[in-house]
């Protein structure tokens, strides 16, 4: 090597040390960002944890007649779940500005096709991520009632809160997470991995595919819920087609 080369290198070196202490500066301030996000969420969470008790166990509650109730069998369970139901509800509430957070973190370094193609992802991410949620709050009663169908005749049905909070909130993630196929997808497409040609011909895999995964996803692992996972997730895949063939090169 030069030594023109060497001092060239020498000198691009504290250059290089100072743009890396800036991006992890910014990435500092952008994490602190996330968990100020979090922690307001947290408080609306605590705030208004009645009405966040009563939207997540609306497929539970019509079903608690004829003496059936939720049942607390400690002291300090209570106090337990709503920290539990609140920080869900905190990174639930700030997961848009997280994710806008990300994207203002990873945008300076893409080119300006490749940021076009992020804003239109970032919000559809959180678009499909509501629509799984609303999607498990209907479907869910039907599973749920199935479910409660096969107690015993002189079985009283009193759900354990903590256990009962816990299962809604996997299956409404489940749902949420599930319904980000069609990103994952258009991202593969994007970069050349798969094609729409290939999805088509590989339908048939897809489908096994899509029944393990919901088997794996779904909480209770039962026939009817992961039926009506499988359901939503067959559109999906038939939705990402298009998707697919939108943004492949």
């Amino acid at each position: 090597m030069t030594d023109t080369a060497i001092a060239e290198t020498e000198d691009e070196a504290p250059g290089r040390q100072l743009e890396l202490m800036e991006h992890l500066a910014e990435l500092r301030t952008r994490l602190i960002r996330c968990a100020v996000y979090v922690s307001i969420g947290m408080i609306a969470g605590w705030v208004f944890y009645g009405r966040f008790f009563t939207f997540l166990t609306a497929p539970i509650l019509p079903l608690l007649k004829n003496g059936s109730t939720f049942l607390l069998t400690g002291i300090t369970e209570a106090f337990t779940i709503k920290m539990q139901i609140s920080i869900l509800i905190g990174i639930i509430l700030a997961l848009p500005l997280i994710t806008m957070e990300g994207w203002r973190f990873v945008a300076p370094g893409m080119t300006r096709k490749e940021r076009r193609s992020v804003k239109l992802v970032a919000p559809l991410s959180v678009a499909l991520f509501l629509l799984g949620l609303v999607t498990s709050y209907y479907v869910m009663p039907v599973g749920i009632k199935w479910l409660i169908a096969q107690n015993p005749p002189m079985a009283k049905f009193m759900p354990n809160v903590q256990q009962s909070l816990l299962f809604l909130v996997k299956m409404y993630l489940a749902f949420g997470v599930i319904f980000q196929m069609p990103v994952v997808l258009m991202f593969l497409g994007k970069v050349g991995i798969v094609s729409s040609g290939f999805l088509v011909r590989n339908w048939r895999q897809a489908v096994v595919v899509i029944a393990i995964v919901a088997a794996a996803a779904t909480p209770s692992g039962d026939a009817m819920t992961m039926m009506m996972m499988c359901a939503p997730m067959i559109v999906l895949y038939i939705l990402s087609i298009g998707l697919v063939r939108m943004v492949e090169r």
